[in-house]
């Protein structure tokens, strides 16, 4: 057990966060937004699951229009952006390596449609960078890994503090909420190491993912996100079918599914409290290997992961961490590497980088 280079990065993650929320990059560039009515945000993978989840915060926070969708989806189905006032709108990538062609051409058609180009990448001088009219950098350091961890969770920092920023910067909120919310932010990020040690605990003690051969993610809100989030992890390191769903809808055709060998992760948060607590007793109740990862009000009970409640972020950075935790322990209490070679020569085949 913790042999996986995963485990690194994770452990690096409050340290990356820290150092990220400490910079003036956001803030020194938020004027360049001035004018923006509307925000698309373009990406990939993790990166489009952060844009999901933090979606939602930004557009309440700032008071524009803010939509997610993949590269693909930009292009070929977002036709509202065809309506917009250019002059007036935002198409921001996100790619932590800064290579994944879709965010590329979408930045490509946006600049040529004249649209405000800005991103959100690690790496200085990546084609995305060079394509962007602002660029905002993750600054997490190197992570050789299938699965994105410290990226991923600087990402969804990143997003956070811009739509606290840009809602500074049009007063939306003013500078007290401001100091506030990044006190918030400071807080949960100092919480993580704990949350990561009592995610570890939990998994040892109740040797969780034990033959794990399915699993089925489901959240809300925010956490939608976050769902999407924990079933992209564990596809890529246990390499199992996984799927992921909002939990009203989780009863309109996945709940007959559900079997005592599949495994399923909630997350509890303020939204559909009442019908995920039902969910979570209708499952133990029939056997089926269910974790609860609560970011609510503190349940001491078999099956439940407690973090700290952050209002304002809906605890994201800790729910994350949990999820994390268990994407690197259960292939290896499985006996297997979750960073290890699957179909890797597919990006290469199909030439989904630069």
């Amino acid at each position: 057990m913790f042999e996986s280079v995963m485990w690194k990065y994770i452990r690096e993650e409050p340290e990356v966060l820290e150092n990220l929320l400490a910079t003036n990059e956001i803030r020194t560039n938020i004027s360049r937004f001035a004018s923006v009515e509307a925000l698309y945000l373009v990406a990939h993978g993790s990166s489009y699951n952060a844009a999901v989840a933090i979606a939602p915060l930004i557009s309440d926070c700032a008071a524009i229009r803010v939509y997610a969708g993949t590269p693909s989806y930009f292009r070929y189905n977002m036709h509202a952006k065809d309506l917009e006032e250019k002059a007036r709108v935002c198409v921001m990538g996100i790619s932590e390596t800064g290579t994944s062609r879709g965010v590329i051409e979408a930045l490509e058609e946006a600049k040529r449609n004249g649209f405000l180009t800005a991103s959100i990448t690690n790496e200085h001088d990546s084609p995305i960078d060079r394509l962007s009219d602002v660029t905002f950098f993750l600054n997490c350091g190197e992570e050789h890994s299938n699965a994105k961890t410290k990226g991923y969770s600087c990402t969804l920092l990143t997003l956070i503090l811009f739509g606290i920023e840009l809602a500074a910067y049009r007063k939306t909120i003013d500078e007290s909420r401001r100091e506030e919310l990044i006190g918030s932010l400071r807080n949960e990020i100092q919480k993580l190491n704990s949350v990561i040690d009592a995610a570890v605990a939990w998994c040892e003690e109740n040797s969780y993912g034990k033959g794990m051969e399915s699993l089925y993610v489901i959240g809300n809100g925010m956490h939608f996100g976050t769902a999407m989030e924990g079933q992209l992890k564990l596809m890529e390191t246990q390499c199992i079918p996984t799927m992921f769903n909002d939990i009203v809808e989780f009863s309109h055709g996945m709940h007959r599914a559900i079997t005592t060998s599949s495994n399923v992760i909630l997350i509890r948060s303020p939204e559909e409290e009442e019908l995920t607590d039902k969910t979570f007793e209708y499952l133990w109740k029939r056997k089926i290997p269910t974790v609860m990862i609560n970011a609510f009000k503190c349940l001491e009970m078999p099956g439940v992961i407690n973090v700290t409640p952050f209002p304002f972020t809906r605890s994201i950075l800790l729910v994350t961490a949990v999820i994390q935790v268990i994407s690197a322990f259960v292939p290896e209490r499985n006996g297997t590497d979750p960073n290890r070679a699957s179909n890797n020569d597919y990006t290469d085949w199909a030439k989904t980088r630069i």
